[in-house]
């Protein structure tokens, strides 16, 4: 499958309906190689026995779902994008203050792949964190978890949310 690109954009305010196509939709950043990955933990199951007979009801929770990604090298718009905090100073010169606690904000999120369904969610999470190795191999790197909150949605006619039809 592979991935393409991902896209998240401010969620909208109609629960279940992605925001509409259109230049609002960004790209995450660069994703490091290998590290995208959608996953639903397991689903939990309650069965019921009947005492008297063999029936058995079995009775789901709901998907629980998530994508993990890891940014490679961010700029500090990206860093201010997914922690919050301020920039300050001209190009160059610039300083960004990380919040202690993260900004909370809903986004809506379209996983491209490189051939395949786009799979995306209209209302997601963003939890960010560092991860940098000071080493002559290290690179500054932010793991992502992506946190769905609304339904997954699958669309096997999107070719770019950025574009309008």
């Amino acid at each position: 499958m592979g991935l393409k690109k991902v896209y998240v954009t401010p969620a909208g305010t109609t629960p279940g309906q992605m925001p509409a196509n259109g230049p609002t939709w960004l790209d995450l950043g660069d994703v490091y190689k290998d590290t995208c990955q959608l996953l639903d933990d397991d689903v939990e199951v309650t069965t019921h026995e009947s005492e008297t007979s063999s029936k058995k009801i079995n009775l789901c929770g709901e998907f629980v779902t998530a994508v993990s990604a890891t940014l490679m090298d961010p700029d500090m718009e990206l860093l201010q994008r997914y922690f919050g905090g301020t920039i300050t100073g001209t190009k160059g010169k610039r300083k960004w203050l990380r919040p202690r606690k993260p900004a909370y904000k809903e986004w809506a999120i379209w996983l491209m792949p490189e051939e395949g369904l786009f799979i995306g969610c209209p209302n997601v999470s963003i939890i960010p964190k560092f991860e940098i190795t000071y080493s002559a191999k290290g690179i500054a790197l932010v793991p992502l978890k992506i946190q769905f909150q609304d339904q997954l949605c699958a669309d096997e006619g999107m070719t770019d949310p950025t574009k309008t039809d």
